[in-house]
Parts: C-alpha cells; structure tokens; sequence
C-alpha cells in the first residue's frame, strides 16, 4: 500500500492536468515567525517580507524574450548571485528560515543578494509573446546558461554599476554555469569568483538508481513527450505540494513514506538529515517546474559519457550542428576563480565524475571534500540540518576573503 503510494505521488509530480488549489496567505509584520509551519505557502517574496528583510522584485528579459522574476535583498555590499538546482527555485535559498538558509545568512552579512530562477520554473512562465505551451517549453539547460545567466549578469551589473559579481551555483545552477562561461567567454571577466555546490557537468558515473532505466527507454520517452504534448515536467501545484508536506511532515504515519521517496530521489539516508522542523516547508516548496527537453538532456549526459550539447539524433544534429553528434562543452574556457564543495556520498553528483570535472576545468582554488562518514547526500547542500556547518559558514568565509577550510 505505501509503496503504491509512493508510486502514485510520483506519477502525480509529472502530470500537468490537474487543477492548481489556490491557497492565498497573507503576511504580516505580527505573523508567529518561531512557527516554520507558517511558511508553507509562501513565495520567496512572502519569505523575506516575513523575516523582516527588504526585497525588490526585478523582471529580466533574456535575448529569446523569456521573462524571468529575480529577487533582490539589497544591500550596499558587493553582489552575489545565487543560482538553484533542477525543478527547484530561489525558494530553495530561502525555505531554512533566516538561521541557515544562505540568501538570509548573506544578508546579514552585508552582501547584496540577488535570487536567480530559471526559465520554466514558478516564478518564469511568461515570455514576452504569448508562446505556445511546445514552444515555450522547447529549452534545455543550455538556454538557461547561454540565455538566461547572461541576462541575469548583465542586469544585476546595471542595476548596481558594478563590473563583476560573485556567482554561486547548486547542482544544475552549476551546470548552466559552465555553459555560459565556455559558450560565452567574455562573461569570465564579469565573475570575480565561483563557488560550486555539488557541480554537474560528466555523469558518466552517477549513481542515481533510476538514470539507467530512463536512458534504456529515452527514445520512448521523448515520443511520448510529443505524442501526448507533456513538455512541461514536475510543474509547481500547490494542491500536490500539500499532500507533498502532508506526506513529509515529521509524524511517524507519514514520515515513512517520506523517507522512501527522498531516498530514492536522491540518495537521503534519514529524515534527520533534513531540518525536521522545516520539512513540511521543504517539500511544500518542491518541485518547481521544468521542461521535460531538459531532462532528456541530462539523460543524454549519461549516455553519451560527454559534457555536451542536445543530441537531435543523426539527421537533427548535422543540421543544427553540422555534425553527426553533437560538440561538447569546452570547459576548460571557464577561466573563473573557485571552490568547489563535493561529497563522497552524493549520488547525483559522483566522485569520479567531479575528479575529472576538477582535472578539466581551470582557477579551483579549494576543492572541499565533506567525508563520507557526514552521508552527507545531493539534496543536502541546500535543504540539510548540517548546511550552515558543512556549507554555508565556510562559503561566507570564502566570500569574506577567509581561505582555509576545515569541515572535517
């Protein structure tokens, strides 16, 4: 029976035909703020308004038209980008509360906090034409790192007559990072420094369970993809984040169920590793949304054993390419200083794979190992009880100028 539910749930995640349950909430300067409950339902701007911090919304228009929502904690400090992961959002920096989410700590410690999200997601689904759902949905993540990461740069340096920023990225967020530097180089010069959580760039050797088994049905799944027009995957609805916090909250007759799904999503060994309290909050916040074409991208990532483009198939590619297959990725381009954060455990983001990332690409300054004996796994950089001890506080260190770590 829970595992019937887990099964449900997830096939639930992908569809789009249901109706969004619309939940209004409204925030005031009285609201019980010890109370992480509260959080639930609110956006990144109901978040930093709750907290007490202030916050603009900006809207970036990319090259293609895509209008994408970024949010600001302003500060008269230098400014940092902060850049999330797959299906996630600027949610993902803030749903911690002002102790350990990274947006709060970097405030506090005098940086101009800018919260990047990416096409597709909760807050970007609008375009300055009034695209069809195909076309709109029609990117990988390479838009997003030869699209909207350049927009985004160029915006915040405008905005705050700046000529360099400091960049930092979770997961996919680095993924688009490489693109943007190694397709465009010019914007090396526009990045004073890096900091790199759980990069992804080879997944030749990952160990998330189920890439094999997407891989061996891929061509399955895109015809799928157009036969039945779901070009939109892990779309955020509130009324499914619900029961998703339901499921997840921290009683003994759900957190089972929990524990199943994180586990096979993304390696998490204990509920524990996740802050308890703020659990419901998490899970309400995620997924987010992306474009089905940029999941299929990173499934070719893992069969082709290559950093590269979208492979169209054969005909496809010496069109668009003029190639049989598609280029890689010249990452050694990327000349950014930076750190990079790994860890022995991390499913998503394998060792050997971040070993032959840390062989190719240039300026690492530290490469910070978190021991396997932390299990410290993929969905933690972000949403782990352990962040601020393992993550956050040293990449404050490292953007105050601090270079020496020690998180062992």
């Amino acid at each position: 029976m829970r595992l019937a539910y887990v099964l449900i749930h997830s096939v639930l995640l992908f569809s789009n035909s249901i109706e969004c349950f619309q939940i209004k909430i409204k925030v005031n300067a009285g609201d019980d703020t010890s109370n992480p409950k509260s959080d639930i339902y609110l956006d990144s701007l109901q978040l930093i308004k709750r907290y007490n911090y202030p916050v603009e919304t900006h809207i970036v228009v990319t090259e293609d038209g895509y209008l994408l929502k970024t949010f600001r904690i302003p500060s008269e400090g230098p400014p940092v980008l902060l850049v999330h992961g797959i299906g996630d959002s600027s949610d993902s920096w803030l749903v911690l509360g002002p102790t350990n989410s990274l947006a709060f700590l970097l405030a506090d410690a005098g940086f101009d906090v800018w919260l990047h999200n990416s096409r597709g997601n909760r807050y970007c689904k609008k375009h300055v034409n009034s695209l069809p759902e195909k076309e709109f949905f029609n990117y990988s993540f390479e838009e997003m790192g030869t699209h909207d990461l350049p927009a985004t740069v160029d915006y915040i340096l405008r905005e705050t007559l700046k000529t360099k920023l400091t960049y930092v990225g979770y997961s996919q967020g680095t993924t688009t990072f490489f693109i943007m530097c190694s397709t465009k180089p010019e914007y090396n010069e526009k990045i004073n420094y890096a900091v790199l959580l759980a990069p992804v760039a080879w997944l030749t050797f990952t160990r998330y369970p189920f890439i094999n088994f997407f891989n061996h049905i891929l061509g399955g799944l895109v015809n799928f993809s157009e036969r039945h027009q779901v070009h939109e995957v892990f779309p955020f609805n509130k009324k499914l984040n619900f029961y998703h916090a339901k499921v997840c909250n921290t009683t003994a007759s759900y957190s089972f169920l929990c524990q199943v799904e994180l586990y096979l999503n993304f390696g998490l060994n204990r509920l524990s590793d996740l802050t308890p309290e703020r659990l419901p909050v998490i899970t309400s916040h995620i997924p987010s949304g992306s474009s089905a074409k940029t999941f299929f991208h990173f499934i070719q990532l893992y069969a082709s054993k290559r950093f590269q483009r979208y492979d169209y198939g054969l005909k496809k590619n010496k069109e668009v390419y003029f190639s049989s297959v598609p280029p890689e990725y010249n990452i050694s381009l990327v000349s950014v200083p930076n750190t990079i954060f790994v860890s022995e455990v991390d499913w998503f983001s394998d060792r050997d794979d971040t070993n032959l990332l840390k062989s190719k690409l240039k300026n690492i300054e530290q490469f910070v190992v978190i021991n396997k004996s932390f299990e410290f796994t993929h969905l933690e950089f972000t949403y782990g009880s352990r962040v601020y001890r393992l993550i956050n506080e040293p990449v404050i260190n490292i953007l105050k100028g601090l270079k020496q770590l020690d998180i062992r």
